[in-house]
């Protein structure tokens, strides 16, 4: 059978299915479809059909060949197991058979329950990031082979039930978000003279302690899916996600069901797959499906947080039906603004934290910001001006205008991990990171260097050293925080560009951006040393400082920690070597599965490949092993 393709990603190349699906999908959906592909489908209503397959950031829909109608057939939150099949169908003639990529999709359906023979018990819930089928020998392991799990039944009946929310039977509506309320009342001297500038985005990830006490020890309540997720008309029926009152159990089992299926004794899941063969050596419809189920997981975990979601809600009242023009026009006037030479450093905060959340809710800016190269230089030359340190000579001196360029520098982070998160589909983005490989290096090291703030000026006077003493300290907390921050923003970032070098190539003639490619690059930088010992202590204090409940923005951090980690004992012998030698004791007495179990509750989506994750960097520590090229 074929092998998925890694080269580019011709997504969306059918000019006449294109404009069936503008026609008939609503805006918002149409902007969001990430592929298509023409394939043979087999299912419980399909037997051997040629159609398209289109996905979306949440759905997968079929449609005919030529194309007729569309029908939705899967939600992601409904999704149990992606596999790519080697087997060769009887049906296909000879050669189809060798350049076949057969893919399987599990997923839940609710079904009356004389439909669903054997589905009583606890089911085994697989995640994307790895997984394979043990009961087909032939199923193809991907992602470091299979994870398999069960979870318990709960005991308790005050059990906190975290689940999808049903979503409206109307299409979703978005709207054109302006800048937050309060960026009008930001100034470059904050709140108190003398301090640094706000970041009104910043959002403390750990739970307070009054949803703590509402919730249980989850800390957070059922919340309301926020439009911008929910799918449009005709919703499937949600997963329901349970944790017991302990945290550590997670589980699937139709006696245990949330509503709808409480509420209707009748309906209960049903376990059904639907087969894709695409007869082609070179689709990556295999790559796409499995990258967006992963997307989906991570956005699925952070929605659990509040805080998150009211982030990119809009504005009560500030809704208006969805339109692309308005969006690219939006964008263009956001280019324009940024590229003026004359723009304040406050302006460039209130412009660049207005991308980002726009980009968050409208994937059609995602797609506009890589169209281009000319604002991803922009930004990643911002950020030189700043980075590790200030090319201004008063900020050399200056802690309040320091704060504020890293306060900058942290938005600007995030809003480039905005446009890579979810963006692997858009082949321009591999051309723009190959076309000029000093803009992408110089960024890899700005994220792997640490800020570099003022020292503290010498004061002879004895009363003006009693008195500047608690300023500084005050001064000294704030610029810690930042640059704490910073490394968890940059974290993040490195590990989107990671997974652009982990899809193996660019595509562009013989130029190869292979992980082990940019793992000698990075090991080459001096900084990366110190880089790397900050996420390692980093994970450390979050597993056995305290024993609270990471927040879903921190388990998310976390399992991109071990992304990282596990990257650099597997691809560059230098930092492998560095990790276990100087580290070995911390994985042994502080790394290990009873802290993680106490701080990750399984009831976050992104628990399972995290655990998953945290085996495999385990393993890697302790056995030595040659480094992958």
């Amino acid at each position: 059978m074929a092998s998925p393709a890694r080269c580019g990603f011709p997504a969306r190349k059918n000019s006449r299915l294109d404009a069936f699906l503008r026609r008939h999908l609503p805006p918002e959906v149409y902007d969001a479809v990430r592929a298509y592909e023409q394939c043979i489908v087999v299912s419980d209503s399909e037997k051997h059909t040629l159609k398209y397959v289109v996905l979306t950031d949440r759905l997968i829909y079929l449609t005919e060949n030529p194309p007729k109608s569309i029908r939705r057939v899967v939600a992601l939150r409904d999704i149990v197991a992606i596999d790519l099949i080697d087997d060769y169908p009887e049906f296909l003639s000879p050669p189809d058979r060798e350049t076949n990529q057969h893919i399987r999709i599990i997923y839940y359906t609710t079904v009356l329950k004389k439909e669903c023979e054997k589905s009583k018990g606890v089911r085994k819930f697989l995640f994307p990031f790895h997984h394979a089928n043990a009961n087909n020998k032939k199923a193809k392991e991907e992602n470091n082979g299979p994870v398999f799990w069960r979870g318990k039944k709960a005991n308790s009946p005050n059990e906190s039930i975290f689940r999808y929310h049903q979503e409206s039977s109307t299409a979703s509506k978005d709207s054109t978000l302006g800048p937050p309320s309060d960026l009008k009342k930001l100034s470059l001297h904050g709140q108190r003279a003398g301090g640094p500038l706000p970041n009104p985005s910043r959002r403390s990830c750990q739970l307070t302690s009054a949803s703590s006490k509402a919730s249980g020890p989850f800390c957070i309540t059922d919340t309301k899916e926020p439009q911008g997720l929910s799918d449009h008309k005709d919703s499937l029926s949600e997963i329901p996600f349970k944790c017991n009152g302990n945290g550590n159990e997670f589980y699937l089992g139709n006696s245990t069901l949330a509503s709808p299926l409480q509420s209707n004794p009748n309906l209960e899941k049903k376990e059904s797959e639907l087969h894709l063969y695409v007869i082609s050596t070179t689709s990556s419809i295999f790559l796409h499906l499995k990258s967006s189920w992963n997307n989906y997981i991570i956005k699925a975990t952070l929605l659990q947080d509040p805080l998150y979601v009211s982030e990119f809600s809009p504005a009560t009242g500030s809704q208006k039906p969805y339109r692309s023009e308005e969006k690219i026009k939006h964008f263009g006037q956001l280019k324009s603004e940024l590229f003026l030479k004359d723009n304040t450093l406050r302006k460039i905060l209130c412009l660049i934290m207005e991308l980002k959340v726009t980009a968050q809710k409208n994937f059609i800016l995602k797609r506009l910001f890589w169209k281009t190269s000319d604002l991803f230089y922009f930004l990643v030359n911002k950020l030189h001006e700043y980075l590790p340190e200030s090319r201004d000579k008063n900020a050399l001196h200056n802690r309040t205008q320091r704060a504020d360029e890293l306060v900058v520098c942290i938005e600007i982070i995030q809003t480039l991990g905005r446009m890579f998160r979810e963006t692997e589909t858009e082949s321009l983005r591999l051309n723009i990171l190959a076309a000029k490989k000093g803009t992408l290096f110089n960024l890899l090291v700005i994220l792997i260097s640490e800020p570099q703030i003022p020292k503290s000026g010498p004061v002879f006077d004895i009363q003006l050293v009693a008195d500047s003493t608690s300023v500084e300290m005050s001064f000294d907390a704030e610029l810690q925080k930042l640059i704490l921050e910073y490394t968890d923003t940059a974290t993040a970032l490195l590990y989107e560009i990671l997974l652009v070098f982990q899809q193996g190539n660019l595509g562009l003639e013989s130029t190869k951006f292979a992980i082990s490619w940019i793992m000698s690059f990075l090991q080459s930088c001096p900084p990366i040393i110190t880089f790397v010992a900050s996420i390692v202590k980093q994970v450390v204090k979050g597993l056995s400082a305290s024993f609270q409940l990471l927040s879903p923005g921190r388990a998310v951090l976390l399992y991109q920690q071990f992304y990282i980690l596990k990257s650099c004992l597997q691809y560059s012998k230098t930092l492998a070597e560095y990790i276990r030698n100087n580290y070995r004791e911390e994985f042994r007495y502080f790394i290990h599965m009873p802290a993680l179990e106490k701080r990750l509750p399984l009831c976050y989506p992104i628990t399972q490949p995290t655990t998953q994750l945290f085996h495999e960097v385990l393993k890697l520590v302790e056995q030595k092993q040659s480094v992958k090229h």
